[in-house]
């Protein structure tokens, strides 16, 4: 299970006026919206420990508190901040902190404790501490902790010592934190990755890629030798794609990696060995290619209008006319 947990404990009704309250409402959803673009990220409960309505974040200097529900409805009444309120009532998915953990579970998060910090993380361990069977939820789940943007809580990630074991917490109270979040999303999908799990971990290990309907196919039959060094060409296409949509240049820079195309001959007299099925079904040519070893290749399809880099096709180099 993969949840997002709110932190009880970064939340001060009592040291909040409305105003504050509102401000952290904002970046609260602005951070779910955020974690919600990562792959496979999409609908995730959010666990709280009370009904938004029945949530208080601040409180005014009369008494009155105001909650999390009717702090998100107040963005209705401005343009600016009224998706974020349609975003928040379209969760439907705010959830009471145990909802849907069996015995097990509960059990689990209720008995581990944090023994320790990790080096490096020192600082942040008081802050585990406090946040206490939130943080272990998220330990035992998979989970990620949500905090109000404030004081100590404004970090994307913390090692820990859990009970002897070594702890990792993803975590997140603003909307940049999730760009850390999902660096090491996508580096942990990709240590696990193998030919079994592939269709399912590749849009996490590789977000930036898409995908002819031919791929999982031929990662089945692809040489083992060699299949750790096509998951690495993978990478480097993932990473060098992910700089070129964040530049304005007119092509991507490759690196060390070279793209080579294919000669008039080879296309000529045996093109159609370079078609296959694309991400939409239709027969396209993958004409571009690197090289996995001397004897296997990664054919793709580079698109500059849309910056996307479609694969086609890995296994055994493609006959050629002088090959």
């Amino acid at each position: 299970m993969s949840e997002y947990v709110f932190n009880a404990a970064s939340n001060l009704p009592d040291r909040t006026g409305a105003a504050d309250g509102l401000a952290l409402t904002v970046t609260l959803i602005e951070t779910l919206v955020e974690l919600d673009t990562l792959p496979d990220r999409d609908n995730r409960p959010l666990k709280l420990p009370a009904l938004p309505w029945d949530l208080a974040i601040s409180r005014d200097a009369d008494g009155t508190e105001r909650s999390l529900g009717e702090l998100a409805n107040d963005l209705y009444e401005s343009h600016e901040t009224r998706q974020l309120a349609v975003y928040f009532d379209a969760l439907q998915s705010h959830a009471p902190a145990i909802h849907a953990l069996d015995d097990a579970t509960v059990d689990a998060i209720l008995r581990i404790q944090p023994t320790g910090a990790a080096d490096g993380f020192e600082a942040l361990f008081p802050a585990i501490c406090d946040a206490g069977f939130d943080a272990m939820q998220c330990v035992v789940t998979g989970g990620t902790l949500v905090s109000l943007d404030r004081d100590p809580w404004r970090f994307s990630h913390v090692r820990f010592e859990c009970d002897g074991r070594s702890a990792d917490l993803g975590h997140a109270s603003r909307p940049d934190h999730v760009g850390d979040l999902s660096v090491a999303d996508r580096l942990e999908a990709r240590e696990r990755m193998t030919r079994q799990n592939f269709a399912t971990v590749r849009r996490r290990a590789f977000p930036c890629l898409a995908w002819g309907d031919d791929v999982d196919r031929q990662i089945d039959t692809f040489p083992a030798e060699y299949l750790t060094l096509a998951f690495t060409r993978l990478a480097a296409l993932d990473d060098i794609v992910r700089r070129w949509q964040n530049t304005s240049s007119a092509g991507p820079e490759t690196a060390n990696l070279v793209f080579h195309g294919e000669s008039d001959l080879t296309m000529d007299n045996y093109g159609d060995q370079r078609r296959f099925r694309s991400s939409t079904g239709e027969v396209r040519t993958y004409e571009q290619h690197v090289w996995i070893d001397r004897g296997n290749r990664l054919h793709f399809i580079l698109d500059s209008a849309t910056r996307t880099l479609e694969v086609g096709y890995l296994g055994p180099h493609l006959k050629t006319w002088k090959f």
